[in-house]
C-alpha cells in the first residue's frame, strides 16, 4: 500500500479531482437559456463525478492488487 501523500500527489488523482471540480462548477454554474439544457447538463454533470470517483477507485484497487503478493 501507498503513501497518502504518494497516493494525492498522483497525475490519477488530480485528474480526477479536475474533473470533479469541473462538474461541481457545472452543476452549481449552468449557463443556459433553456430548463431542458440546464437540466441536461445537471445530470451530465452527476454522472460525471459519480464515474470520476468509481473509475479513480478501481484503477487504485487494481494497483493495489498488482502490487499485492
Amino acid at each position: 500500500m501507498r503513501g497518502f501523500l504518494e497516493r494525492v500527489s498522483s497525475r490519477k488523482f488530480l485528474t480526477a479531482v479536475g474533473v470533479q471540480v469541473a462538474s461541481v462548477v457545472a452543476l452549481f454554474w449552468p449557463e443556459h437559456a433553456s430548463e431542458t439544457s440546464e437540466m441536461v447538463m445537471r445530470v451530465a454533470a452527476l454522472v460525471t463525478l459519480l464515474l470520476a470517483a468509481m473509475g479513480y477507485g478501481s484503477i487504485e484497487a487494481a494497483l493495489d492488487n498488482e502490487r499485492t503478493p
